[in-house]
């Protein structure tokens, strides 16, 4: 593994690159595709960019403070806490909700714009995570496992390249879903791209992640602040999807 270049972070290289992808391509897919104004997709996203870097620390930071029991919770773990992708999502997608709001815009086609950039956002930024040699998974026998340079040849779950290979699964069934709907001419005034990621991406933490170390584990179910992450966005997902689908169904004309 190559930890920088530079001096700089190939972990913070990747998911840079990775974030400044997403925000282009939905603005592109929300102005060209989903015929929102410049301006209104640009706001929106702004205050999405915003949630997630707030959401990345505040997860970042609790799964620090709950493997420590507590003993990170100074100054100094204010800036030394890494970031979390579970909440980064959660917190961003409620500050792009709320500015979509004040602005008064549909949020069902705003999140169908996002829904596909976000999958490949995290086919790439995890690939950071791999090079970097953070978030590695637990040691393992199986032909599957990686000797990272500071595991002293133990092999070890390479969870980073899993995520990685989730996200872009999901991103290219979206993209199926999107172009079968498209063909069909079905439009909904509800999200639908944006809810099957929810549930497909937080199944994937809440099950995936128990490869990984029990660092940061929290709560009466003993699961990670990631793995509460997918647990909630698995339930925003499958009750958005229905709801998109009832409206759908007593509106079949809109």
């Amino acid at each position: 593994m190559y930890p920088s270049i530079w001096k700089i972070e190939l972990y913070y290289v990747f998911w840079g690159a990775a974030l400044c992808g997403m925000v282009w391509w939905t603005e592109r897919r929300a102005v060209r595709e989903y015929g929102f104004a410049d301006d209104d997709a640009r706001s929106v996203l702004l205050w999405s960019m915003c949630g997630v870097f707030i959401g990345a620390w505040a997860g970042g930071y609790a799964d620090k403070a709950a493997a420590s029991g507590g003993a990170a919770c100074g100054i100094s773990a204010l800036f030394n806490s890494g970031l979390s992708s579970g909440p980064a999502f959660i917190a961003g997608g409620l500050c792009g909700l709320y500015k979509r709001r004040r602005r008064a815009l549909p949020v069902g086609r705003f999140a169908d714009a996002a829904a596909i950039p976000a999958a490949f956002m995290i086919f790439v930024g995890r690939w950071g995570c791999f090079l970097q040699g953070c978030c590695v998974g637990l040691p393992t026998n199986s032909r599957l496992g990686v000797r990272f340079p500071f595991s002293h040849g133990v092999p070890l779950w390479p969870s980073q390249i899993f995520e990685s290979a989730a996200g872009l699964a999901i991103g290219l069934l979206l993209i199926a879903v999107e172009k079968r709907r498209a063909a069909r001419g079905m439009a909904f005034r509800g999200a639908v791209l944006l809810p099957v990621f929810l549930v497909l991406y937080g199944l994937y933490r809440v099950f995936f992640d128990f490869l990984r170390p029990k660092n940061g584990f929290v709560g009466f179910l003993a699961l990670s602040t990631a793995q509460y992450s997918g647990i909630i966005a698995v339930v925003i997902g499958i009750f958005w999807f229905i709801r998109t689908y009832s409206a759908a169904a007593r509106n079949p004309d809109e």
